[in-house]
């Protein structure tokens, strides 16, 4: 199976974002997204990717390049929004879309890539930690929102 990795276009929104909806049962509003698609998606730091299988979407993940401000300034990524069609699991397309991340991470010069994975996604957690992540502690608190 190829597969292609590569920046998401305006054109593939509509499907990369189902994919994410569906695996966290969401709904996403696509006129916001679609009216905020420029300054999103032309801002440097963002790096919007998709894994493609014979043109299909099948992959999805924000990456974010930080500017850090201590110690040797070096940048860093954080990875948001990661997901793969449940049906293409388990065919490495994770693996592939994450060894992309680590490739574009060393081309920025990073110092780190950093990510979450919900306290109850055994899943997620299992997969990073099995392609190299180190499971730290970290916090989130949501804003507005009932969802943890």
């Amino acid at each position: 199976m190829e597969v292609i990795i590569e920046k998401l276009k305006k054109d593939d929104l509509k499907e990369a974002i189902s994919i994410y909806d569906n695996n966290h049962k969401l709904v996403t509003d696509y006129n916001k997204l679609f009216s905020m698609y420029d300054s999103i998606y032309n801002n440097p730091a963002y790096h919007n990717i998709v894994a493609k299988v014979n043109n299909e979407i099948v992959g999805l993940a924000t990456v974010i390049i930080n500017y850090d401000i201590v110690e040797q300034l070096k940048p860093f990524i954080t990875v948001w929004n990661f997901g793969v069609k449940e049906k293409y699991r388990r065919n490495k397309i994770g693996t592939q879309m994450f060894e992309y991340i680590y490739k574009f991470a060393e081309q920025n010069n990073c110092d780190f890539i950093s990510l979450i994975a919900e306290t109850n996604n055994t899943t997620a957690q299992s997969f990073y930690e099995k392609i190299g992540y180190n499971k730290e502690i970290g916090y989130v608190k949501l804003i507005d929102k009932e969802k943890w």
